[in-house]
């Protein structure tokens, strides 16, 4: 009887010890209690969007899918959407799988139930960078944290992102991630598109006297243009660009800075056909003569100072050249028809030989023989105004 209390009581004092020593047991992380050593059943899912939009949209917009397995494993995956790259998620350069990764458990801090959450950025070697831990609190069956995550790998750069998530399964996988948060990109409404040499910018020019520069599927600049007859400039704030205007097409450039890291230079070309696409926003420069108003019917006014001739070519399609003189008033001294082909002007008088117009030295120039009044004008007679003058022909 002896020897069966002494068993007993052996017995009972390592019950004792054994249950002792797992309630004195606390997670070692901000006084948080484990949930124990078992195993985890359950698994988690969460997603979180960072959408700031703006110049550098493709680079800091981004989904982020947070798994928590039932191994205790983390994995944070990220589709940078912004990209408009909706390709299978194993060959998709815009989804970064594992993107961060680390551990999680089941834990009470400060006595409320929560999920502890490990990440870190984990390199080839096994080392961590930006290792940090969060804890995810759950409402009415949905849980809500926030991350503060690096933009780029390795840089300081953060922005906070809230994710929510829930117990069990939402997204079959990766690539049903990436139809939910997918962007189809639309081109902007416009009038003109125009595509850089290189580096694939794309300038669109809108009716209402908008132009968006964008590098991609990226808008980099929104500004204003401001076109005359003979002239484009661009206004992006207090910066301005001037359009060179050619018989043959116009051409600009336009820099961006790549979220400070770069400096991107984006030449445009485009045909001076397309120049006739653009409204006039601002009267100034009709003909070359310094924006004087012109008659309701006419298209275009060139002047011979020295003669004290106009050349008035109407939008009828006809023209008349005349002449002050003095005290007698204004007469005309040559009239006929005239069109436009080949970036040239011709004219056809109502008698004599048709000629045409020229360029030289960035002057589009109209040169005639003037005979009229018996003799009373006997000369030769030369318009010009800037060449960007035959973007109102293609007007007409």
């Amino acid at each position: 009887m002896k020897k069966l209390f002494t068993t007993l009581c052996v017995f009972a004092g390592l019950m004792l010890t054994a249950c002792g020593g797992t309630n004195e047991s606390k997670s070692a992380d901000q006084g948080g209690k484990s949930s124990g050593d078992a195993q985890n059943t359950d698994s988690y899912q969460f997603e979180g969007k960072l959408e700031e939009g703006g110049g550098f949209a493709s680079f800091t917009d981004a989904a982020y899918f947070l798994n928590l397995s039932v191994d205790g494993k983390t994995s944070l995956d990220k589709y940078a959407f912004a990209t408009y790259d909706a390709s299978d998620a194993a060959t998709n350069s815009s989804y970064s799988a594992s993107w961060m990764s680390g551990t999680w458990k089941a834990v009470q801090k400060e006595g409320v139930d929560c999920l502890q959450i490990k990440l870190a950025f984990v390199n080839e070697d096994g080392s961590e960078e930006g290792a940090s831990t969060y804890y995810a609190y759950e409402s009415e069956g949905v849980y809500s944290v926030e991350l503060t995550l690096s933009i780029i790998k390795g840089q300081s750069f953060t922005r906070t992102v809230e994710m929510t998530g829930q117990k069990g399964q939402k997204y079959a996988d990766a690539n049903a991630f990436i139809q939910a948060y997918k962007k189809e990109f639309v081109e902007p409404t416009n009038i003109l598109k125009v595509e850089s040499k290189a580096n694939g910018g794309v300038a669109y020019f809108q009716e209402d006297g908008k132009v968006l520069i964008y590098v991609g599927t990226n808008n980099v600049a929104s500004g204003t243009y401001v076109k005359t007859a003979t002239s484009l400039t661009l206004k992006f704030g207090e910066t301005e660009i001037p359009v060179t205007l050619s018989q043959t097409g116009g051409t600009f450039t336009y820099n961006y800075d790549l979220a400070g890291y770069q400096s991107i230079e984006l030449v445009f070309e485009f045909p001076i056909a397309d120049f006739a696409k653009l409204p006039v926003t601002e009267q100034g420069g009709q003909g070359g003569q310094g924006g004087e108003e012109l008659p309701e019917t006419a298209l275009v006014q060139l002047k011979d100072e020295e003669h004290n001739a106009t050349l008035t070519f109407n939008k009828d399609k006809t023209y008349a050249i005349s002449m002050a003189f003095g005290s007698y008033g204004s007469f005309d001294v040559q009239k006929g028809t005239w069109s436009f082909a080949n970036y040239k002007v011709t004219l056809t008088p109502e008698s004599g030989d048709a000629y045409e117009s020229s360029v030289a030295d960035g002057k589009f120039v109209v040169s005639t023989h003037i005979t009229w009044g018996g003799g009373q004008v006997d000369a030769d007679v030369t318009f010009s105004a800037d060449q960007t003058i035959i973007g109102k022909f293609m007007q007409a």
